[in-house]
């Protein structure tokens, strides 16, 4: 039985139970909610949303001609935060693919010197001092947001999600919890 195809390749309901059945054995298992709920079921959703985006980066590996991926340390909550859970899980497991994505994304002067005079109380030294650190976050920050944009133009391109396993956040599927 097939959750999602990310391009011609599969994504296996067998592998989704595997994932599923994984997080339920580990450390925080008590913290997740009942399968047969309408959030077990969107946790389900979203296991797919990170085997797809992952199978999507295992893709531009190959085309990259990159080594197999070795075993991932999970993001960081900062990080998760930052880019979004899903991207940064997927940046975590590949982030050989997130640095070629990323490789070239750079921030400029103006944007350094902007940032440093509306943070003079983190960044309190003078501007040539303290460029490198307000680069380096800045350039972070840039870098999150082309793998992250990267990331969902080619899932919009390459994932098609079968019944039942739409995104946790579409309206149309029938546990849609998302309400103001």
């Amino acid at each position: 039985m097939i959750a999602a195809y990310v391009g011609a390749e599969p994504v296996t309901v067998a592998a989704v139970d595997e994932l599923a059945a994984a997080m339920r054995d580990g450390p925080f298992a008590a913290r997740l909610p009942h399968p047969s709920s309408a959030e077990g079921r969107n946790l389900r959703r979203w296991l797919v949303q990170v085997l797809t985006a992952t199978a999507v980066a295992e893709q531009e590996a190959r085309r990259r001609g990159l080594p197999p991926a070795g075993t991932a340390a999970p993001p960081t909550l900062g990080r998760a935060l930052r880019l979004g859970g899903v991207a940064a899980a997927v940046a975590a497991a590949r982030p050989d693919v997130y640095a070629a994505v990323t490789e070239g994304v750079t921030v400029g002067e103006d944007a350094i010197r902007d940032y440093w005079e509306r943070n003079r109380d983190r960044h309190p030294e003078p501007l040539d001092r303290s460029r490198a650190a307000v680069a380096a976050v800045l350039g972070q920050a840039a870098r999150d947001r082309h793998f992250g944009r990267w990331l969902d133009e080619r899932c919009a391109a390459l994932v098609r999600l079968m019944p039942g396993f739409e995104h946790p956040g579409d309206p149309a599927q029938p546990d849609y919890a998302h309400h103001h």
